[in-house]
């Protein structure tokens, strides 16, 4: 029995180790894929621009574009500078003057005007088609399969060298770190040969425009303006530093930026040579490279650590000791599952509001009903939590449990009939009393499996597992936007669900010893008597309408809802949408768990509600400033800075905030104030999306985000002026 035990065990975690590293190498491959998309891109428009001045130079001397000879020779560099580039067009009004081929290709399409000194007569048309640059994206990732099998093989071979139980863990971090690391290495790889090509492909500009000096022996003597024509083509190309013509071995044009440095650009030269004689160097500002590179580096630190929080939490699973309590066991496999049911609905957010908004555009409403979407979510999440509570209590959890996961998939999959409206607002609210059910139940077993020696661990699997999962869900479904499509974004989830809800039978049944008595409508009046007793305690009251509701307000209206739509109508990448969103969840995830055994030390919980208002106060201040910039790029810099900080403050106020209530308040029944509390807060929850979109139709983006961060200046001041503790609660 114990020798099948450890087989079982084996085969789950190589089959764990097969699914982490998949995970990596398609989030690799969709990376690579995508710079070197861009890369491609990038050499076809230098190419094309090189084209458009030599055309307008003729058209500029008055030959009107019908008449221009040797279309053709001027044109097919473009062809030759990227294999993604299957047809190319000269068009003037109606008339289509020159073809490349006569192909029909499904490509996206560049069109660049062409004018002469009046008036545009013309367009240059280009066709690009991703098919050959996902050819030779497969061609240099096919490798990478056989590191996967030699990985899970490795992993196999070190479990079966020893008897611990934490070999798992240990086998498992070294084939993780190998394969991320491999699959940096391939994409800084696949980098370098798209830089080449694009070097290659300027190269050729170059060699086109000064052939009768390269190729037909006319002395460079004699020729003038090639260094101008050099520098008009560099500053087209904002990243190349220098360019550099060598005919025979003797420089016959050069253009550099100034304050060129000829020792850093070395690293990023490369020199193109032909059989006759001719080179051609171009290089690279260092620093663009460098910025590009740590973007790269950046994009795959994230979003490995969203991996790792998935993939570690499962593999502790393998590792825990045959000695260990059922309950150690037990909330070892909750929190796998309430992390990756978090993922299942944040795999949505990068793509989410847009996407809601572009529907009710469709149905003909304004964009202001996006927020109404969003409000279904959490009225459906509020509305189901206190008929939930009642379920665990008279049947079994687990059951409760697959039912919340069922219907969160469910509302997954209806996400995807944009066009019924109807189907797209149930959508949102059956996926919001789906969570409230998960969520629900597995804070049933928390409290079934816990007691005084681990209490603390396990209330921090919650706070744990819904930061690292929104951490893990908003960075891989920006990622994969782009590959899947929104539409496959849905079926991923709805998948992820379906994979949790047959984990989830691994979890043991929980039947009530006892039916609870009475009926749900007489918890429902106990639940409102006691709503109203405690919304007549001034305290209560303070911190409910200056701290609970309000964070979260900022929560589902700000984190959820603003932010992602208006990144996208500033152009921003769902990608950098994604990593904006991850920055609040990592600093909520950091601080809450510094907050409360500083809490525990001090004694006191105002000071920190209080500057947790304070901080949310400055970051909704760096949030106005967002949408006065014009670059994206400083934009998304300046979000991302805004969104650490609203995690800082909202890591302040979510750990000690239930605390300070029920010390203000401890008259009644700590436990009675402390689900009021939790289930009033939802309001927030409620009202977050629909305030503040409210608000940024009004004022408009920057004044919103101004406005709620003088509410919260205000209330940080009043809650510091006018809240005190009862004596009791502060004797306690």
């Amino acid at each position: 029995m114990q020798t099948l035990r450890q087989h079982s065990r084996l085969i789950l975690g190589a089959l764990l180790v097969f699914v982490s590293l998949s995970l990596i190498f398609v989030v690799g491959y969709a990376q690579a894929l995508k710079g070197y998309q861009q890369q491609s891109r990038d050499a076809v428009l230098a190419q094309t621009e090189a084209a458009r001045i030599g055309l307008e130079q003729i058209l500029s001397s008055g030959v009107p574009l019908q008449d221009i000879a040797g279309l053709e020779k001027v044109l097919s560099p473009i062809v030759d500078a990227d294999r993604s580039v299957v047809d190319i067009r000269v068009i003037s009004g109606q008339q289509e003057l020159y073809r490349y081929t006569t192909d029909n290709f499904e490509a996206s399409r560049i069109s660049i005007p062409l004018r002469n000194k009046f008036t545009q007569v013309g367009s240059l048309e280009v066709l690009l088609s991703d098919v050959e640059v996902t050819k030779a994206i497969n061609e240099s990732f096919a490798p990478m399969a056989w590191l996967i099998a030699i990985s899970v093989a490795l992993f196999v071979f070190m479990v079966l060298q020893s008897q611990q139980a934490k070999i798992y863990f240990t086998a498992f971090g070294v084939v993780f770190i190998a394969m991320s690391f491999s699959v940096i290495l391939m994409v800084g790889a696949l980098y370098k040969s798209g830089l080449e090509n694009k070097a290659n492909s300027m190269a050729n500009i170059v060699t086109h425009r000064l052939s009768p000096v390269l190729n037909l022996g006319i002395d460079p003597e004699r020729v003038s303006g090639m260094d101008e024509m050099l520098a008009s083509f560099r500053q087209a190309n904002d990243e190349v530093s220098s360019i550099t013509v060598e005919h025979q071995s003797q420089v016959i044009a050069r253009s550099a930026t100034d304050g060129e440095m000829m020792g850093a650009e070395s690293v990023a030269q490369f020199p193109i040579s032909d059989s006759m004689g001719n080179q051609v160097t171009i290089s690279f500002h260092p620093k663009v490279l460098l910025s590009q590179l740590i973007n790269i580096l950046k994009n795959f630190a994230i979003l490995f650590a969203g991996c790792a929080f998935i993939c570690f939490a499962f593999i502790r699973l393998l590792s825990r000791s045959d000695n260990d309590s059922q309950a150690e066991v037990v909330l070892a496999q909750v929190k796998p599952l309430l992390l990756v049911t978090v993922l299942m609905e944040s795999l949505m957010a990068p793509v989410l509001p847009q996407y809601l908004a572009d529907v009710a555009l469709a149905n003909g409403l304004d964009a202001g009903w996006t927020s109404y979407f969003f409000t279904l979510y959490f009225v459906g999440f509020a509305c189901s939590l206190l008929p939930v509570s009642r379920l665990v209590e008279q049947f079994d959890i687990r059951r409760v449990l697959a039912s919340g996961i069922v219907l969160s998939s469910f509302g997954c999959l209806l996400l995807m009939y944009e066009e019924y409206l109807a189907l797209i607002l149930l959508a949102r609210f059956i996926s919001g009393v789906g969570q409230a059910t998960i969520f629900v139940a597995i804070q049933a077993y928390i409290l079934r499996f816990s007691d005084k020696t681990n209490k603390t661990q396990a209330a921090g699997i919650i706070v744990f597992c819904f930061n690292a999962g929104f951490i893990s869900g908003a960075g891989i479904g920006a990622l994969l936007a782009d590959a899947l499509g929104i539409n496959g974004i849905f079926l991923l989830s709805a998948l992820v669900g379906g994979l949790m809800f047959v984990f989830s039978m691994v979890l043991p049944s929980m039947v009530p010893d006892k039916q609870m008595g009475g009926s749900l409508r007489d918890s429902l009046q106990s639940m409102l008597s006691g709503c109203a007793a405690l919304l007549r305690v001034p305290s209560f009251m303070r911190t409910m309408v200056l701290v609970g509701i309000p964070t979260k307000m900022m929560l589902t209206g700000v984190v959820f809802f603003a932010v992602p739509i208006l990144l996208s109508e500033k152009g921003v990448t769902k990608e950098s949408i994604g990593q904006v969103l991850m920055a609040y969840a990592f600093a909520v995830l950091f601080v809450s768990g510094k907050v409360a055994p500083m809490i525990d030390r001090i004694g006191s919980t105002k000071w920190a509600l209080c500057l947790g208002n304070l901080i949310a106060s400055i970051s909704l201040a760096m949030l106005g400033t967002v949408f006065l910039v014009q670059d994206s790029a400083y934009a998304v810099l300046i979000a991302t800075g805004s969104m650490l900080v609203m995690g800082l403050a909202h890591g302040f106020v979510n750990a000690p905030v239930v605390t300070h209530v029920v010390n203000t308040t401890s008259d009644n029944d700590a436990n009675m104030v402390a689900t009021t509390y939790r289930f009033l807060e939802r309001l927030g929850h409620v009202l977050g999306a629909i305030v503040v979109g409210q608000l940024l139709m009004l004022v408009g983006n920057s004044a919103t985000f101004w406005v709620l961060s003088v509410f919260f200046l205000v209330a940080s001041g009043s809650l510091w002026l006018f809240d005190r503790p009862s004596k009791q609660g502060a004797s306690a």
